[in-house]
């Protein structure tokens, strides 16, 4: 629905685009100088798609953020956003390929539309807040709270559809391997400057790492539950989480306060320098949050003594890491739970089975494997002093660990060599979103088949079920916001 704001002589002078309301229902909206580039945009854009889509609806409005982008550049906006979600390799093209219906794409459609026009907390609501203060400042604010808003709705409203967020998560990056080369020649053309390509990359760029973060906390938070987290856990989790959440709020708003409608791109890209700090610290904070304390390892090596029935000697120590800075942390609480879930497996009688992968391991982790030497644990000590390395998965059992621990450790070395090797594939795609596609869908398809190597029992009888075999893989995986 386009809201036409005219003055006294008939002419219009503001407009806005909002999904319409649920019959019998007000909608609270908010009209401005942005509003109207949005509609412009969109109304260019839905015109070449056909269609109302609230998909493109919601890149619209995510793109634009700037009054001062002019009607040509907008043009140009709209023809590869339209590209992007509807074209060969986009958005929609991407769900399709990937199991999702025709009828659950009508769904999702629905989804996007209540979920933007909700009275309460839709993006038209939060708009109109910005548009009804006082000021400047908190108009901007508010702002990027409605920004940080919208390609969360894309994702879960997937939910609401009947598929997996994955799928919207993946399909950005095809999106983007139609989008990115399409607006990087539209900059070298002249068709859009610098600052407006800085604008869209630095927009959509942060929304997508706000969205990676939040799914992530949420998966987090499910396993955790199904591998029965509960009490003091829950809650340090929990609080963490609500902090990163707010922490990512706040970088939006800061960031929205650079578009004035004269910014230029140096100022966009300083302030995109300012939101990926603010980003990386609210992680880093989070991290630190979710660190086990001495306290609870010690609880954790007490159940691991129950379960087995013998004081096992182990010390605090054994279950931290060395950060890059040298300073030692205690295991996060994801993998205190996994640890006390296999406790509570052998307490009752059960066991954990696993049977190990046999990918190649990637040539930087260096530690994993041994030496001629027994004295050393790291290729570099080992070979500079020597010896001669040998670079293998870690026989746990063969070190003396019982048998669903050595399975644990040995699921969670698997997990990590599966990530390095990603990280390491990441490097070499660049910036071809194309890849990153592939990539990612790769990933997570081992992360299942490592699940489905993994067996035993809760009481001896009863097998481990789907459900906990998931739970344990998403718990070992390093969070990569």
């Amino acid at each position: 629905m386009v809201i036409n704001v005219k003055d006294g002589t008939g002419a219009t002078v503001r407009r806005s685009i909002v999904p319409c309301p649920a019959s019998g229902n007000t909608l609270p909206l908010g009209v401005s100088g942005l509003t109207d580039k949005q509609t412009d945009a969109l109304i260019a854009a839905l015109a070449a798609a056909g269609t109302d889509d609230p998909i493109l609806a919601v890149f619209g409005f995510t793109i634009v953020r700037s009054e001062g982008i002019t009607a040509s550049e907008l043009s140009y906006m709209a023809t590869f956003s339209n590209q992007g979600i509807n074209g060969t390799g986009g958005f929609i093209e991407h769900l399709t390929n990937n199991s999702v219906t025709a009828a659950q794409l009508a769904a999702y459609r629905s989804a996007i539309v209540a979920a933007l026009a909700n009275p309460t907390t839709g993006y038209t609501r939060l708009y109109k807040d910005s548009v009804d203060t006082a000021s400047a400042t908190t108009e901007l604010e508010k702002r990027g709270e409605a920004a940080a808003l919208l390609l969360n709705v894309l994702v879960s409203s997937a939910t609401t559809a009947g598929f997996p967020q994955d799928r919207v998560l993946e399909a950005f990056n095809a999106m983007g391997s139609v989008v990115v080369p399409l607006m990087n020649q539209a900059i070298t053309d002249g068709n859009i400057s610098q600052a407006t390509g800085q604008m869209i990359n630095s927009t959509v760029g942060g929304g997508i790492q706000k969205l990676k973060a939040e799914k992530l906390i949420d998966k987090y938070t499910e396993a955790l539950t199904t591998l029965g987290a509960s009490g003091a856990d829950v809650t340090q989790y929990q609080s963490a989480a609500t902090t990163l959440a707010g922490a990512m709020v706040a970088a939006f708003q800061t960031f929205e306060q650079v578009f004035t409608g004269t910014e230029s791109d140096t100022e966009i890209s300083a302030a995109d320098a300012i939101l990926n700090t603010a980003m990386n610290t609210a992680f880093n904070a989070f991290m630190t949050a979710t660190a086990s304390s001495d306290a609870r390892l010690t609880t954790m090596i007490a159940n691991i003594d129950g379960a087995l029935g013998v004081s096992t000697g182990l010390q605090i120590s054994n279950f931290q890491f060395y950060k890059s800075g040298g300073s030692a942390s205690n295991w996060s609480i994801t993998m205190v739970i996994p640890t006390d879930w296999v406790s509570s497996l052998v307490s009752a009688g059960g066991s954990l089975a696993y049977t190990r992968d046999t990918s190649a391991l990637p040539s930087s982790m260096t530690w994993v494997g041994t030496c001629s030497d027994n004295a050393y644990g790291d290729k570099g000590s080992c070979e500079s002093n020597g010896g001669t390395w040998t670079a293998a998965r870690t026989d746990f059992v063969g070190d003396g660990t019982p048998a669903s621990y050595a399975a644990l450790l040995g699921l969670q070395e698997d997990v990590m060599i599966r990530e390095f090797t990603r990280w390491a594939d990441q490097s070499s795609a660049g910036s071809d979103m194309g890849q990153h596609v592939t990539l990612e869908k790769n990933f997570a398809t081992v992360m299942e088949a490592l699940a489905g190597n993994l067996g035993g029992t809760g009481d001896g009888a009863t097998a481990i079920t789907a459900a906990q075999k998931s739970a344990l893989v998403t718990l070992l995986q390093s969070p990569q916001f």
